[in-house]
């Protein structure tokens, strides 16, 4: 491409419509690799070089177009055809030919030619090549570009705006890869083979059926993408490189791709699609010189497509003994394209964009393309959705290895050998017990028992049960909360023979009564405080195992069978009501030993957090007992604080845990980059995002993280895939242990890799079915109709999956959430897995709401930030099709969700659509605005006004909880969690914040018992006392700790004052000392100003610790490198892909001479707003965060250190000390008595490091109570 001057006189010809569209597809979607047309022929003789050079010369000089360049003329959006006169730089022209001993390439301008052209140019060369070059001048493309353009007419434009509407985007294969940002940088091919009698019978079915060849190869190719899409009605890009005979031998891009869009329902036959095929494509034939492509306006064709070629005379290639190799010119903008040449024994071609598809996936769409078109051959008139897809090769390998687990190391096999050999459940716990009686074998709200003296409990329990003359398999429901009880009547109840019937203290009393009455309880185990909530007419047969048991006789224990039911756990049902699934032993032996032969890493410590009324709990139950670790049951308070849990992981080493993805994602922000034990994570019960598989490995590298699927009716889980960083889609895995999981489709046979099937699983943990229910058993529990699965028991997931190469298999969705909107089936799971693929999304719902006027799609995603409704859609366009996008999307921090643990559709529904649900109304005042900052973060909300009530923008306990910590660390203020459920609106909160408080309200850290000395931890800079969390978790739990943080009321106050203010708040929890005080950074110099001031009161301060504390806050200069840095991680995404080096440059000589304070406040204040940039945190808190910032060093630099009697405890980060070397000197210079500490950390990390804890520990029971003289 040229550039011309304006006073550069030139002949120049409009580019045809077929040029103008590829022009505009060269500068969006074609790389420069992608835009040159290739010829490469081999010869059965060695070439003559000058031979062949002079023969393209030769053709230069005939045709016009191969002496044609592209010269752009300022103003115009397109440029000009320009003809040269002279061959001589032929380079110049854009044209290039290799020559080797017996081949030749030759590489030319996509716009010049179609791979039809490069057909006819090779025979016209191998004429000249022999000397024997056609005589008669051809149709010059110039004239036929000139002739095309005045082709397009108003009854043209008709027929095309038709088509045009008619148009349905495509649907992207399951395997494809992101678009990459370059576009189609090199395509690649694909020969399918075809043996002569395939050829033959193809010519042949296509002759009785009356169409072309061409025709039922176009159907099959149709037919294949209808089994990956499902859709009803399908759009490619079809482009026939037949000509007429009136352009002759011509050259030139004559070609172009056109919308092709046909009705594909299912239940039509592959004849009947045929015909259909023929119509129209007749239809685009006849109309195709009008085809306005050179129009801007055109809608963009799909990324599939379809090209049928000319026949091309080759008598001359044949005399010449060459043979065409590559004859491709891209003219269309298909990343997937299907090419067709009648009559050829390579007739079969795809050509792919290498950045999108792999040889190995194309390979595979090859595979089944063959597959549909041999089963066309022999049955013609069957419909289009029972086309087998599946070839024998792969129906052997998907019902094969691929269904089953990995192939099992001898020493994995005997482990699970070995565990389900055992009688019963029972004796997997008798083994752990009898190995390891002395270890914790579980820990609760109540304390810790060994498995010695759980083994005890247990047997005690288990003969009060046999005193109540059970028969084996009884039911027996266990009505208790999660504590070491809980465990102990589950075991006694297995050791009893009896079948243990979990019931959810918290569920609804209809829901206790139905399970108790379906399940016809024998029995219910309690606690005493527990009998009100049950039933009236249930309550006589409880027994409250909490209070003192009748002395009843020794029985021996019975001989529990295999097959006896060890559980029956109550699912949610179509019916409404929750129907019993019956477990076996010989079920639950195989989960557990499939995980025990599958997870290489043993339990030492599992965290359970689901309710034992969930199979998951059996999981963590006996895969910990059964090896002598720990099962440690969090309360319900802890389990419902993912803080709290993070502490507890932290704190009890715990090695293992299962939590549902959501949930987990909660834990991973509170756990952040401390380190802990946690060796294996497990998430199971939804779809796992991939920003939670990277945000694990970024905070806890050194614990693997698996995703489980697995329904109730298969024993807990049946696949399971060990996730990895930067993998993209996560999969639910392969087949556990011993088990089978096939992919089938509606008529009960295997489905190829690639393509939708239903799960169903086989193996020894599928259950015998639902209590009661034989007629849903029957349903649900089947015998394989197709003859390769040999007549195996399945169970009938509901669920639907895809099976990648490697076996994988990817969720999709479940059978019941596919819906129909406006004509077009819908499956909501996939919409699902592509708000996932959002970039900062955890999780996504998408539904159907029909409370409007006009149903629609509506979106909820569960994100980590906030997300532009604009983004996301422009992020799924690129994925699904129009009628797919949901008309409303909307970020919340958390989904909603119901009593167990479910996501709350309902709750969801009833959100007004993607507005404020009151008046907006601007926030006022500093304690309203911080509220909305903290709002929107938490809410991830756009806007949030002063009326705006916080639970019905989607606020939930679980953010009350996290309002409230932050409520602490930004306005230094307790606010009680009824007081946010009584005061829901902003405006009502920030009243109640406002109105008269203790000033210095202490926070209990940790309660500990009132007998030992307390700690008293002061504030750090922004006020908070949340960050001494972490090292709490690390004291002995008998320690009393508290918190004293800031009131927004003193903050204009100096250090001196604020000590003052803070005594007798100490004072009143412990009136005299000796005293232990600490504080973490500027919380270092409050800690001593508190030591001067209660030492001039003649007490004493036992113990002071300063963590990484100084008495100087520098307002040095930032490094251009250190700020440019920070304003990289504050600004948005956007603003930082927005940003130019003129924009670098202003702001380095802006703040070049400013402090790091006034750095910080002009970069992301002044020169943010006046450059359009966006920052990631809310205005207000920027501000805020600033504010402290300065406020700090007003305290810091105003405060004359004191001589105090203490001795100073002082803890430094290293980072600190490389930073800032002298700094234990010159706490040395102020006191004789110091103690220094060095722990590998930096500032922001150092309390929660285990070194820390270990040496703080030491120093604290070291502290002397007397006086220091």
């Amino acid at each position: 491409m040229t550039q011309t001057h304006e006073n550069t006189p030139f002949e120049g010809f409009e580019l045809s419509p077929q040029q103008a569209h590829l022009w505009r597809l060269q500068q969006t979607r074609l790389a420069p690799s992608a835009q040159r047309a290739t010829l490469r022929i081999r010869s059965e003789q060695p070439l003559d070089s000058a031979r062949l050079k002079t023969g393209l010369l030769a053709l230069m000089q005939r045709h016009e177009i191969l002496r044609t360049r592209y010269q752009q003329l300022p103003g115009l959006s397109l440029p000009m055809q320009v003809i040269d006169d002279s061959v001589a730089d032929w380079q110049a022209l854009g044209i290039e030919l290799h020559v080797d001993t017996q081949s030749a390439i030759l590489h030319l301008p996509a716009l010049h030619l179609d791979s039809t052209s490069l057909g006819y140019l090779c025979e016209e060369w191998a004429q000249s090549y022999l000397q024997a070059a056609p005589q008669e001048p051809p149709l010059q493309y110039a004239d036929y570009a000139a002739w095309r353009l005045e082709s397009v007419d108003d009854q043209g434009r008709q027929f095309w705006d038709e088509q045009f509407n008619a148009m349905v985007a495509d649907v992207p294969l399951p395997w494809q890869r992101q678009n990459p940002a370059i576009g189609i940088a090199e395509m690649a091919r694909m020969h399918l083979s075809f043996d002569d009698s395939t050829l033959q019978r193809l010519d042949q079915q296509a002759a009785s059926l009356g169409v072309s060849t061409g025709t039922v190869v176009l159907a099959a190719w149709v037919t294949l993408w209808q089994r990956y899409s499902e859709a009803e009605r399908l759009t490619l890009a079809y482009e026939n490189q037949t000509r007429p005979d009136v352009l002759g031998d011509a050259l030139g891009l004559f070609s172009e791709p056109l919308p092709l869009t046909l009705d594909t329902p299912p239940e039509l036959s592959f004849a009947a699609l045929c015909q259909q095929v023929t119509e129209r494509v007749g239809l685009l034939n006849d109309a195709r010189d009008s085809y306005p492509s050179h129009l801007s306006n055109v809608p963009s064709l799909p990324g599939v497509g379809f090209r049928e070629l000319a026949d091309v005379p080759h008598s001359a290639l044949n005399d010449a003994g060459w043979q065409i190799e590559q004859a491709d010119s891209i003219s269309a903008g298909c990343a997937l394209l299907l090419q067709y040449q009648p009559h050829s024994a390579s007739a079969l071609s795809l050509h792919f964009d290498a950045a999108l598809y792999t040889p190995a996936h194309v390979e595979l769409l090859a595979e089944q393309l063959l597959s549909v078109i041999e089963h066309s051959l022999r049955e013609p008139f069957i419909s289009l959705g029972r086309l087998a897809t599946c070839s024998t090769a792969e129906q052997q390998r998907v019902t094969g290895a691929l269904c089953a687990s990995p192939p099992l190391s001898p020493a994995q096999e005997q482990r699970y050998a070995a565990t389900f050999a055992l009688p019963n459940l029972a004796a997997c716990f008798a083994q752990g017990s009898a190995a390891h009686a002395q270890r914790p074998a579980v820990t609760g709200p109540s304390g810790t028992l060994s498995h010695a003296e759980l083994d005890q409990r247990v047997t005690v329990l288990t003969q009060q049960l046999l005193a109540q003359g059970l028969e084996p398999g009884a039911r027996i429901a266990h009505f208790l909360p999660r504590d070491i009880d809980a465990v102990v009547a589950l075991v006694a109840i297995l050791r009893a023979g009896a079948c243990y019937v979990p019931i959810d203290p918290a569920y609804p009393t209809e829901r206790i009564e139905h399970i108790l009455r379906d399940s016809q309880a024998r029995l219910v185990l309690t606690h005493r405080a527990r009998l009100q909530d049950l039933p009236v007419d249930w309550q006589p047969s409880a027994l409250a195992i909490d209070q003192a048991l009748p002395v009843v006789p020794l029985q021996e224990e019975p001989s529990v069978s295999r097959d006896q039911p060890a559980y029956l756990i109550y699912t949610s049902g179509s019916t409404g009501q929750p129907k019993g699934v019956v477990i076996s032993h010989a079920n639950a032996l195989h989960s557990l030993a499939a995980r025990l032969a599958g997870y290489p890493r043993p339990v030492q410590r599992f965290l359970l957090l689901s309710s034992f009324a969930f199979d998951s709990s059996i999981a963590g139950l006996f895969w910990s007992l059964s090896q002598g670790g720990c099962l440690h049951l969090a309360s319900e308070t802890e389990q419902k604080d993912p803080l709290q849990l993070a502490r507890l992981i932290r704190s009890h080493d715990v090695s293992h845990l299962l939590a549902l993805p959501s949930l987990y994602a909660l834990l991973l922000d509170e756990l952040g980059d401390t380190a802990s034990a946690l060796s294996t994570a497990i998430v199971a019960g939804e779809s796992c995002p991939p920003a939670l598989v990277d945000n694990h490995y970024r905070h806890q590298p050194d614990a693997q993280l698996y995703n489980e699927y697995g329904p109730t009716e298969a024993s807990v889980w049946s696949t399971v895939a060990l996730c990895r960083p930067d993998q993209g889609c996560v999969p639910i895995g392969r087949a556990i242990a011993h088990t089978r999981v096939y992919l089938l489709d509606s008529e009960g046979a295997p489905v190829a890799r690639g393509l939708k099937g239903e799960i169903h699983i086989a193996g020894p943990g599928l259950s015998d079915g639902y209590l009661g229910l034989p007629q849903m058993t029957a349903e649900k529990f089947i015998q394989a109709r197709h003859p390769s699965l040999e007549g195996q028991r399945l169970y009938r997931t509901g669920d639907f999956a895809w099976q990648d190469l490697d076996g994988q298999l990817h969720f999709l969705g479940r059978t019941d959430s596919q819906i129909k909107l406006r004509g077009y089936r819908i499956e909501l799971g996939e919409i699902e897995t592509g708000l996932c693929n959002v970039s900062g999304a955890k999780l996504a719902v998408v539904l159907l709401d029909t409370t409007q006027a006009e149903p629609s799609l509506r979106a909820f995603i569960e994100a980590s930030t906030q997300l532009q409704a604009s983004a996301v859609r422009e992020s799924l366009a690129a994925l699904l099709p129009a009628h797919m996008i949901p008309a409303d999307i909307q970020w919340l921090a958390q989904l909603p969700r119901t009593a167990n643990g479910k996501v709350d559709h309902r709750g969801l529904l009833a959100r007004a659509p993607n507005h404020s649900l009151a008046t907006y109304e601007a926030p006022e005042g500093h304690i309203e605005q911080v509220l909305a900052a903290l709002w929107q973060e938490l809410l991830e909300a756009e806007v949030i006004g002063r009326h705006d009530d916080f639970f019905a923008l989607g606020g939930h306990s679980l953010l009350v909880v996290r309002m409230t910590a932050r409520l602490r660390a930004t306005l230094g203020i307790e606010v009680p969690v009824n007081v946010i459920f009584q005061h829901p609106t902003l405006i009502g909160l920030a009243e109640q914040i406002s109105q008269p408080h203790d000033p210095a309200a202490v926070i209990v850290l940790q309660a500990g018992e009132t007998a030992q000395a307390p700690l008293f931890c002061l504030h750090q800079p922004a006020g908070g006392v949340h960050h001494y969390l972490p090292m709490v978790a690390g004291l002995p739990k008998e320690m009393p700790v508290y918190g004293i943080p800031l009131p927004e009321s003193l903050r204009s106050q100096d250090l001196v004052a604020l000590a003052s203010e803070y005594l007798p708040q100490i004072r009143q929890i412990q009136a005299q000392g000796p005293y232990r005080l600490g504080g973490w950074s500027m919380g270092g110099l409050l800690a001593l100003e508190l030591t001067r001031q209660l030492e001039a009161q003649g007490q004493t301060v036992e113990w002071l610790g300063l963590f990484d504390s100084t008495f100087h806050a520098e307002d040095e200069t930032l490094a251009w490198d250190a700020l440019q840095a920070i304003v990289q991680q504050e600004l948005s995404s956007d603003s930082r892909q927005r940003l130019t080096a003129q924009c670098l440059a202003q702001l380095h000589t802006a703040t070049a001479e400013l402090g790091r304070v006034e750095q910080l406040r002009f970069a992301l204040l002044q020169w943010a707003n006046a450059n359009g940039l966006s920052l990631k945190a809310p205005l207000a808190y920027v501000e805020q965060t600033l504010e402290v910032m300065a406020d700090a060093r007003r305290w810091v630099n105003g405060y004359s250190v004191p001589s105090v009697r203490a001795t100073l405890h002082l803890w430094w980060a290293e980072q600190t000390l490389i930073e800032r070397p002298t700094l234990p000197a010159l706490w040395d210079a102020i006191s004789q008595r110091t103690c220094h500490h060095q722990v590998a950390a930096d500032h922001d990390t150092i309390l929660g490091q285990s070194a820390f804890h270990e040496q703080l520990n030491k120093s604290l029971a070291m502290a002397s109570t007397e006086t220091v003289a």
